[in-house]
């Protein structure tokens, strides 16, 4: 299950949390689904159907270049 670091600035989200486990196989599942667990953190990481760019995604501690 895919482990979602939290930072500081949203773990008000998160009930503090600094990680998370949710279930997802792509990207936009684990998205998807920490928005279902933790209303209100899509809108701070998506933009327009979209990653912030501001926002970095890992995959097995290798950056993600999503476009």
């Amino acid at each position: 299950m895919p482990v979602v670091f939290i930072p500081s600035l949203m773990r008000d989200l998160t009930g503090g949390q600094e990680r998370v486990r949710v279930k997802g196989a792509t990207v936009r599942q684990v998205i998807n689904r920490l928005e279902e667990v933790h209303p209100g953190i899509y809108a701070l990481i998506m933009d327009d159907d979209r990653i912030h760019p501001s926002i970095a995604v890992f995959v097995d501690g290798e950056p993600a270049l999503l476009e």
